[in-house]
């Protein structure tokens, strides 16, 4: 498969971080309009799957006769949708803000599971940014409006609290997808796999419980689960060419800019306040992302020296 053309890193990197921080915008405006989770997951995998082999098949011949990269797309695909579709029901409860921030812990949560399982070692970098990371997201939990002269754990959100599932869940989709990579699989194919098989699992779940009635939505809600479509597409081709040509640690630091666009863009399109808390979290989060990236930096200095 031949390779796509190289683009520089800034372009790659405010345009990932802008789709990553649209992309719960978009969702959380299918969740308003009542579009169930089955149906977002069966038709945005099966046209992320066919947009990228279209994009893929420009490029180069894609190879996808393997049975073993199929049965690693529908592992990835399990795994991914489990906190995505989790993450539909929730967003339509927490402000978008909130879901960014405690989303961007995946990193963090990444590494604390790659250290419980022997992969990592423990580092004071790493511990900070582990210690940081949760500090920001944990000031979430408490509900402002609930929380004046109440027990402390009344005023604990549900939703809020549920949503730190989702980073767990992330985490585990990254460490089996970086651990049972298919032997001589191009990352085109992979992204293909993975999307398909998302429609395909999905899909009887969707016929089963749906039916017609998932069909009845508005006109609005079509056209964004087609931009919401097509932003996954652009994000998985951004997303590999900043791995391929710059590396994890600059990848990395898309996330920073998708939890400060989706801060901004949750409070001038839904109207969601930005208090001194979601502040303070945003500051503690986005620090514990500063100091995990300096500790992979440092991590693979020390093992290029080497």
């Amino acid at each position: 498969m031949s390779a796509l053309p190289r683009v520089g890193l800034i372009p790659n990197l405010l345009g990932l971080g802008l789709f990553w921080g649209l992309s719960p915008i978009a969702t959380k405006f299918l969740a308003m309009n009542h579009v169930s989770p089955f149906m977002t997951i069966t038709f945005s995998g099966f046209g992320v799957g066919i947009g990228l082999f279209l994009v893929w098949r420009a490029f180069g011949k894609v190879e996808l006769a393997s049975w073993p990269l199929w049965l690693f797309g529908a592992g990835c695909a399990i795994l991914l949708n489990l906190p995505f579709g989790l993450s539909l029901i929730l967003i339509g409860h927490i402000p978008v803000a909130t879901y960014s921030i405690i989303t961007s812990t995946t990193p963090l949560f990444g590494y604390a599971i790659a250290v419980l399982i022997g992969v990592e070692r423990m580092g004071w970098a790493r511990a900070s940014a582990i210690l940081c990371g949760f500090a920001g997201s944990a000031l979430l939990l408490i509900n402002p409006d609930t929380a004046k002269g109440s027990d402390l754990f009344l005023a604990i959100d549900i939703y809020t609290l549920a949503c730190f599932a989702l980073p767990l869940f992330y985490a585990l989709y990254h460490i089996f997808a970086s651990r049972f990579w298919p032997k001589g699989c191009e990352t085109g194919a992979v992204s293909i796999a993975e999307s398909i098989a998302s429609g395909v699992l999905v899909l009887p779940f969707l016929l089963l419980t749906d039916r017609s009635e998932s069909y009845d939505i508005p006109t609005s809600a079509m056209i964004a689960l087609g931009t919401v479509t097509l932003l996954w597409v652009i994000e998985r081709i951004t997303f590999f060419n900043l791995v391929r040509n710059f590396g994890p640690v600059s990848t990395v630091q898309a996330v920073n800019l998708a939890t400060m666009s989706s801060v901004v863009l949750g409070h001038y399109i839904f109207g969601e306040p930005i208090d001194a808390r979601l502040i303070v979290s945003g500051a503690l989060v986005l620090g514990a992302l500063w100091l995990n990236a300096k500790a992979e930096k440092a991590r693979s200095a020390s093992h290029a020296a080497a």
